[in-house]
């Protein structure tokens, strides 16, 4: 590989103020290991062979002379005294501040209440049914690559190939990601697609690579793995004054291809819905040898909305005040937005305080102590837990549509956008149906495919809904007022005088009109086709924002305890969310709940674990690492409270993550709500019943 000048895998670094980069320390992570292995399951070989079999069995007779070291797998053990990582003094990464700590200084100075609490954001593998692989091939007569690859964004995949690995021209790569099945972060630019895509030129023969489970729990890219300290400042009437917080987050073995993307971006969800004057942020990255970290369903906004909800739970307990009315005390009102916050995001739009009111209504909480002493009756505890939160969607940056029509009036949409199964083919569809009147069944969709447009943003960060969206809307636009240039010319009309409607071009004033699929087969025609128009009806549209969204909801959550076994059951859930215009009630009810059981898998059960002595992973397959199943849950109510931002044209807000943020401090909240009166304060995800059933045996 280094004579073919394969590069080191890069890190994209975030854009983000108040970094100096050049004091950073960003661990180069070449194709595969060099003098050292730096965690069990770093690539050493790549073997190519007929069969799987015949690879395994070649894979045995490979002989690499280890020298054990010491494993370190734990954030905690940082700086000086930790194991040096390569030739650095200490394994720190980054150190990095956020915020005005002179006016946080000054708030907690003056504060009546401080409240002080240590909160442990455990590690989860994404666990994709659908693993990572890649299927390449190489043309030797075009001198081109053509690759099957699962990834988030294929077009930026693209030019990291040609620009950073292979130093050639991005015209040399043909990607196409298909339906690719779920990643939640984890699936972007990996050493096993690369290794492939340069293995099939190496050997004239295409080469498919396939991660099994195990390996997949090895190599994929982790997700959360942060401690963090945090500080909650409290005048005498309660009202939050300041909140400083102070962030350790295990890097893994080396940044993942997405830099620290999982550790700043999003820092806003620690202030969330409230009003909180001053803040300060310190926000620390550690190496370890681990599967490095990256974004995770929501990256960082299910953390920061974990730390904050559960510290105003925390806090309520200790003030000896009900959680919800230290909600209600500090929430921003509806009526303050656009509202500014202290690290200068400002809200657009929302209701948050609606937002519980139509949650406590929905989940009956005037009901809840009778519900609690009639579980009592059956020997279990039962609990109420409540979290808020806002979350800053991707709404800044471009994306691009192609339509284009063919003969006989079918539709081919063309997206920059991936689909992970989020259900993005039934929203262009569903857009492209109401704006031209043409019947879903007509329309093709096609994603995540290189060779079909010039470009593309791809899919992450709950960017789809609104930068994918709109670009369809503008290339629908285009394409009527193209049509209305050739309906005019069939119903001899000036172009400005036709009007478009539900599939049908009328002249302003007259019963003059004529259908689009007569406009679209006419199109083929040059006569029919003013100056400078192509044939066919084809338009390549782009959609720029300038601005960020932000979804917001309200999670409330029942659940029971059972004292003999520690298990917590989820007995009652209401889900309220403010995603603005929603475009599919269907798909958008499908990423709530898919946010909600990823976010109920951590609290309860998920857990990467390592051995602290060899390094070793002890969460290997599903044997060992827990999944949440349909009876770790209950009927699940989304209420839809809808608050259309005026960011961009359809009024919408992202929708992918805004389950997922609210639902794990909700569920941990009802659960250590449900052990207070056992004088059980604080237990660290996941909350399994071994862990909850040691408390109470510990309290009696």
């Amino acid at each position: 590989m280094e004579a073919d000048e394969i590069g080191p895998l890069p890190n994209i670094l975030p854009p983000l103020p108040n970094i100096d980069y050049d004091q950073m320390f960003v661990a180069k992570r070449y194709i595969l290991a060099t003098d050292m292995a730096r965690l069990a399951g770093h690539e050493v070989a790549f073997i190519v062979a007929e069969t799987l079999a015949q690879a395994r069995d070649a894979a045995e007779l490979v002989e690499v002379d280890y020298e054990p070291l010491d494993a370190l797998t734990n954030s905690l053990d940082v700086g000086a005294g930790a194991p040096r990582y390569q030739d650095k003094s200490d394994n720190l990464a980054f150190d990095n501040n956020f915020g005005d700590r002179q006016a946080t200084d000054a708030a907690f100075a003056g504060a009546a209440h401080v409240i002080k609490h240590r909160l442990t954001v455990n590690r989860v593998a994404p666990s994709p049914i659908e693993n990572r692989t890649t299927n390449a091939s190489y043309d030797a007569g075009t001198d081109r690559w053509t690759a099957y690859v699962p990834t988030q964004g294929p077009f930026a995949m693209r030019g990291v190939l040609a620009g950073q690995i292979f130093n050639t021209d991005a015209s040399k790569f043909h990607l196409i990601t298909g339906n690719m099945g779920g990643s939640f972060g984890m699936k972007g630019f990996s050493v096993e697609s690369i290794l492939a895509i340069w293995a099939t030129k190496r050997i004239g023969r295409p080469v498919k690579w396939e991660n099994d489970r195990t390996d997949s729990m090895h190599s994929d890219q982790h997700g959360r793995d942060k401690v963090v300290d945090a500080e909650l400042a409290l005048d005498a009437d309660l009202n939050f004054l300041g909140l400083r917080v102070s962030s350790l987050a295990n890097m893994g073995a080396f940044f993942g291809p997405m830099g620290m993307m999982h550790t700043h971006l999003s820092l806003i969800g620690l202030i969330n819905v409230y009003k909180t004057p001053a803040i300060h942020i310190n926000v620390k990255g550690a190496y370890s040898n681990t599967s490095p970290t990256g974004p995770y369903r929501g990256s960082n906004r299910p953390d920061s909305t974990f730390i904050m909800e559960r510290m105003i739970d925390v806090a309520a307990r200790k003030l000896d005040i009900d959680p919800i009315e230290l909600r209600r005390r500090n929430v921003i009102p509806a009526a303050d937005m656009p509202y500014k916050m202290p690290l200068g995001t400002v809200y657009d739009s929302g209701d948050f305080g609606s937002n519980m009111d139509k949650a406590l209504a929905g989940i009956d909480h005037a009901g809840f102590q009778a519900r609690k002493l009639e579980s009592e009756k059956r020997g279990k505890l039962r609990g109420f837990g409540m979290a808020n939160n806002v979350e800053q969607a991707v709404g800044i940056g471009q994306e691009f549509v192609t339509y284009r029509f063919t003969e006989n009036g079918d539709l081919t949409i063309i997206a920059g956008t991936t689909e992970q199964g989020q259900g993005h083919p039934t929203m262009y569809r569903l857009l492209a149906s109401d704006q031209l009147g043409i019947d879903t069944d007509r329309i093709t969709v096609i994603e995540g495919d290189t060779d079909s447009q010039e470009a593309g943003g791809g899919t992450g960060g709950s960017r789809v809904s609104v930068m994918g969206s709109n670009a369809a809307m503008n290339a629908g636009t285009g394409i009527i007022n193209k049509g209305r240039e050739v309906a005019g010319h069939l119903l001899e009309a000036a172009t400005a005088d036709i009007e478009f409607d539900a599939g049908t071009f009328t002249v302003a004033g007259t019963d003059k009109s004529v259908s689009l699929d007569a406009v679209v087969a006419a199109s083929f025609d040059a006569a029919n086709l003013g100056d400078g128009m192509e044939p066919g009806l084809e338009e390549y549209a782009n959609y720029e924002g300038k601005q960020a969204n932000y979804p917001n909801g309200c999670h409330v959550v029942e659940v029971e305890v059972d004292t003999d076994t520690g298990r917590a059951e989820i007995v009652k859930y209401v889900a309220v969310n403010d995603v603005g215009t929603v475009l599919n009630q269907l798909t958008f009810r499908g990423q709530i709940l898919g946010g909600i059981g990823q976010a109920v898998g951590q609290a309860l059960m998920e857990n990467v674990a390592y051995d602290d002595d060899t390094g070793q992973l002890m969460t290997g397959s599903f044997l060992d690492y827990a999944m949440p199943r349909g009876n770790d849950f209950c009927a699940i109510e989304i209420i839809d409270n809808p608050h259309p931002t005026d960011s961009n044209p359809l009024g919408a807000k992202g929708a992918g993550e805004v389950g997922c943020a609210c639902s794990m401090p909700a569920v941990v909240n009802a659960v250590m709500d449900a052990l207070a009166p056992l004088g059980i304060n604080h237990l660290d995800m996941p909350l399994t019943p071994d862990k909850i059933w040691g408390a109470i045996q510990a309290a009696e």
